[in-house]
């Protein structure tokens, strides 16, 4: 894939042609003294907004907020066959391939399998993220070598770049979908044991007991359970005797109460018959002889009279008593006969009872049963579940170790690839510093993780200045050069990549574009400042700076007025925010 034009449907755009080998400069120049204009802002970095918004980018609200009716055009070039693209500022979810309106997804998917051999969709194996590394987007696409999308995440990146470095991709896929599988078992078996409404969908109560525990108790009860309605016998009177049961139960206690007034009446009547008279005459009589007081014969004679008396008295109450005992007697033994009837009665029916039971508990006893065997169903298989998934947790800690192993073995029948990545870099980074060790690692990653591999691009001392710029540009030429599962043509590098960079480096970044680019027919794409000229003149001999710079030129964009700007106007777009 090459770049061959970028164009607009206004006048006051200035096209891009851009030279189909070698090197294609965009210069910012001053052409005034005036300090307060600027070359700055004139488009450059614009352009590259362009070619992606051509190449089907994400919508750009700054366009359609304030380049109303604009349509870019971009003419590109892929195996030989030519297309152009054409996107509206007004109507951006869609675009015209060759005049043909299609779908950003569409022109994606077509552009994925043409340009990168992508035929079955691979999650965050896109056309838009591996063209990015051969036109990188943002100003942050510049903070790191390997930040070509900045917002992308670990997975995506190593993806993107394993492909483009001829790596099996598969292997990452495949180790990103176990950590996946990893995490989700493992939190769902969380959950299962230790979300408290999880737990008491299966274990209604007692849901912090042992499993085990739980499972043993409800089997004896289910047991108990088991026997107990096996051996029920449904009287159909049931509750009919049990209401004999209750009057006899009843009467009983009745009877009993009466029985034993009867028997304290009786004990009464036994302490009121033991009772006799205190002093008898004869007593008396001794009494007052004692006293050597005579007793008169009258005196004598009417004690006797009273004391006869008396004892006539009592006579007619014991005989009273005893008649009386003698018909407590009788009720009481009439009373303990009807108890010892009912008692017999009420025996029967309880024993009846006993081996008996209504059809309500039956019932009732029949879904008590049917409730623990559904709770121990739950429990068994709450411990089957969580089992399931301890088991598939330890079954993808061992495919982690069979892929660390079969990983191993892939990189050991890879070394000349590996070599060759290495090779390139070396060849490129060796031009900017002598002596310097370098090149790209790609060793497995062992961790339980989503990353297959480390790849590292490394220049020995990269901590110095300028080290990141020179790592970030043999790293997209070495992607380039290798031409691993691509086909394109060219880098666009934005004037960020050099604007701080020493200029001694600056020039040996074109000297090497410039090689490279006639060598292999590729295109270098690089937009640059006027401050970057000036010290590439310096550094540069004069036939250099001609071949590198003069005759490269393909626009200038100066600040001599906002016509000679890329848009021809005067805009502020925020075109970075989508």
């Amino acid at each position: 894939m090459k770049l061959l034009e970028l164009r607009a449907n206004k006048e006051s755009f200035h096209t891009i042609s851009f030279n189909r080998r070698g090197i294609s400069l965009i210069v910012a120049k001053k052409r005034t003294e005036n300090e307060r204009n600027t070359y700055n802002s004139v488009g450059k970095s614009l352009s590259i907004a362009l070619v992606h918004f051509c190449l089907a980018s994400n919508k750009i609200p700054a366009f359609e907020e304030q380049l109303s009716g604009w349509e870019f055009f971009l003419d590109f070039e892929i195996n030989g066959v030519n297309y152009t693209s054409k996107r509206t500022t007004d109507k951006q979810d869609v675009i015209f391939l060759n005049d043909e309106e299609i779908s950003l997804t569409d022109f994606r998917t077509s552009m994925a399998e043409k340009v990168f051999g992508i035929v079955n969709p691979v999650s965050h194996l896109t056309f838009r993220s591996l063209i990015s590394r051969f036109i990188r987007p943002k100003r942050s696409s510049y903070d790191l070598y390997s930040d070509f999308v900045k917002e992308e995440q670990p997975y995506p990146k190593l993806l993107n770049n394993s492909y483009l470095l001829g790596l099996d991709i598969t292997r990452v896929v495949k180790k990103n979908e176990l950590k996946d599988e990893f995490d989700l078992v493992k939190d769902l078996g969380t959950k299962i044991q230790k979300d408290s409404v999880m737990r008491s969908f299966f274990m209604k109560e007692g849901a912090s007991e042992n499993v085990e525990i739980k499972i043993v108790e409800l089997e004896k009860k289910i047991d108990v359970l088991q026997t107990n309605v096996s051996n029920f016998v449904i009287a159909e009177d049931y509750n009919n005797i049990k209401q004999e049961a209750d009057r006899l139960s009843n009467s009983l206690r009745s009877l009993r109460n009466q029985a034993s007034k009867i028997r304290i009446a009786i004990e009464s009547l036994d302490k009121s018959l033991k009772v006799k008279p205190d002093i008898t005459h004869k007593q008396i009589e001794n009494f007052y002889a004692e006293a050597q007081i005579q007793l008169s014969d009258m005196i004598v004679k009417k004690i006797e009279e009273v004391e006869a008396f008396n004892t006539k008295i009592l006579d007619n109450r014991t005989f009273n008593l005893i008649k009386e005992k003698q018909l407590f007697e009788k009720q009481l033994s009439e009373i303990e006969s009807q108890i010892s009837h009912f008692g017999r009665l009420e025996d029967e029916k309880l024993q009846y009872l006993n081996s008996h039971g209504a059809l309500d508990d039956y019932t009732q006893l029949a879904n008590l049963l049917a409730e623990s065997k559904m709770s121990l169903q739950k429990l068994q298989q709450y411990k089957e579940i969580v089992k399931e998934y301890k088991t598939r947790q330890e079954e993808v800690k061992k495919e982690f170790a069979n892929e660390n192993i079969a990983t191993v073995e892939y990189l050991s029948n890879i070394e000349l690839l590996i070599k060759k990545n290495i090779l390139i870099f070396q060849s490129l980074s060796e031009q900017f510093y002598e002596g310097k060790s370098s090149g790209i690692t790609i060793e497995n990653n062992e961790g339980q993780n989503k990353l297959r591999f480390d790849i590292k691009a490394k220049i020995e001392d990269d901590t110095g200045d300028g080290v990141n710029e020179v790592r970030t540009f043999c790293f997209d030429w070495t992607l380039l050069k290798g031409q691993y599962n691509h086909n394109v043509k060219f880098i666009f590098h934005d004037s960020r990549l050099i604007s701080e960079n020493d200029p001694r480096q600056v020039a040996t970044m074109l000297k090497i574009a410039c090689q490279e680019s006639q060598k292999n027919d590729f295109q270098y794409i690089l937009s640059i400042n006027q401050s970057t000229l000036d010290l590439l003149q310096k550094e540069l001999s004069e036939e250099e700076y001609k071949a590198l710079i003069i005759d490269t030129e393909i626009l200038e964009l100066n600040d001599i007025s906002n016509e000679n700007k890329l848009l021809g106007i005067q805009l502020d777009l925020n075109y970075t925010k989508e």
